[in-house]
Formats: C-alpha cells, sequence, structure tokens
C-alpha cells in the first residue's frame, strides 16, 4: 500500500512539473495527461482527480496553443455595441481541445460525478480560454451525468447561444433547465432569448457568476468591462 500511495504522490508532482518550466527566464509548457491514465490509478481515482483540479484551477485561463492567437476586432458602434457583441462574426477559437480541455476531460473520466469540473470548468473554457469545442464537449458529459442539473443545463445554453450562435438550442436547454427546477425567471429569459435585451440579460448573469466564484483571476478586468459595455448598452435600449 505505501508503495502505491507513493507512486502516486511521485506520479502526481511529475505531471505538476509537467505544466511549469522552473526556469523564470522561459514560458511554462503545459502538457496534458493521457487518457489512459485511469489503469494506473489503483483504485485512487477521486484522489487524483481532486489533485489534478488543484492543480488545474491555477491556470484555469491558459491556452497552450500559442500558434493561435486571435485578437477580436474592436467594436464600431461605441455608442450602443450590445447589438455587436451578441452577433457579431466570431473569429476563430485562441484553442482547440487545448491544456485546459483535457485536463477536464480527464478528471471527469477519473470522477464522472465531479460536478465542479462540468459547472466551473466547461464555463472557463467558453468565457476565459476560448476553447468552444472543448466547452462544448465538457457541457455535454456533465449533461450526460448530470441530466437534472438546471445550472449546468443554462450555462450550456450560454455556451450555445454566444460561443456556437445557436440560438435553438440554447432555447432548448433553457427550457430543460426551467423544468428542472430553475427559477421562474429562467421561463420568461427563455422567451426573451430572440431579442437583444433578453440575450444581454442572460449574458450577464453568467459573466457575473464567474467573478462571483472568483475564478477569472487576472482576467477579472476583462469580464468586468464586458458586463460594464452590456449593461450601458441594455439600458440604452430597453425596447430592442
Amino acid at each position: 500500500m505505501k508503495a502505491i500511495i507513493g507512486f502516486l504522490l511521485v506520479f502526481i508532482s511529475v505531471q505538476a512539473l509537467l505544466s511549469y518550466d522552473l526556469s523564470t527566464k522561459r514560458t511554462k509548457v503545459f502538457i496534458g495527461p493521457s487518457k489512459n491514465i485511469k489503469g494506473f490509478t489503483f483504485g485512487y481515482d477521486d484522489f487524483l482527480a481532486s489533485a489534478m483540479w488543484v492543480r488545474l484551477v491555477q491556470d484555469f485561463h491558459v491556452c497552450d496553443q500559442s500558434s493561435r492567437k486571435v485578437k477580436y476586432p474592436e467594436f464600431k458602434d461605441k455608442e450602443n455595441p450590445l447589438d455587436e457583441i451578441l452577433t457579431r462574426e466570431l473569429p476563430p477559437s485562441r484553442c482547440e481541445d487545448g491544456w485546459v480541455y483535457q485536463m477536464l476531460d480527464v478528471i471527469t473520466d477519473l470522477q464522472p460525478e465531479f460536478r465542479s469540473a462540468y459547472v466551473d470548468g466547461a464555463t472557463m473554457l467558453s468565457v476565459l480560454v476560448d476553447d468552444r469545442k472543448g466547452a462544448q464537449k465538457i457541457f455535454h458529459k456533465g449533461i450526460e451525468n448530470f441530466p437534472e442539473d438546471w445550472e449546468l443545463l443554462y450555462r450550456a445554453a450560454y455556451h450555445e447561444m454566444f460561443e456556437m450562435q445557436d440560438a435553438e438550442k440554447a432555447k432548448g436547454l433553457m427550457l430543460k433547465a426551467a423544468k428542472r427546477g430553475a427559477p421562474e425567471w429562467v421561463y420568461s429569459l427563455a422567451a426573451q432569448l430572440f431579442s437583444r435585451t433578453g440575450q444581454g440579460v442572460f449574458a450577464l448573469s453568467i459573466l457575473e457568476s464567474v467573478l462571483e466564484r472568483d475564478l477569472a483571476g487576472d482576467f477579472s478586468d476583462r469580464i468586468k468591462r464586458r458586463i460594464k459595455i452590456i449593461k450601458e448598452a441594455i439600458q440604452q435600449s430597453p425596447s430592442q
């Protein structure tokens, strides 16, 4: 038993070091875990999943694919950018199945009932990492394991609406959330998803929850700026 625990501790330490470069003169290197790791946990799946989660939250915003740098265009309509925020053509994703996605995928393989990995992890992939396909996969995986979780359905709806631009799918997920114990206002909001104001309120609810959970880290200022823009735009265009 001691040998197994020792092996696991060494393995976790090595895994953590693989995603760090100890030299301050060089950038960090992020290497995702193998999907085959489950065969080497000796029954300590939950323990390893928790350790990997602790490691992940240190760099929740990371996109390790530096060659995919994408700069979002500036808003053209400075007076009322709400319509542009919600409908403009999206550039390619900054990441695609990157390190954060790989970590979440393995964590949820090891511990399928790890709710935070879906609710918070997939949201971070969507809002901060801009790994749209990765976020969609983790949301889908989460809904398979938590089909009655209204908050997970609600957040998945946000991703489909704003990151995948699939309003019909988003509305379906919102209605499912409403039927599975969500507050009454979710029904009302679902009916407003085809109006700009309704979409703006929906976006605010997710962005503000990210700040409340203190998961944005160094990106909190960027989230706050976007919240401010959306709030001002809603106030200027209450009838849209």
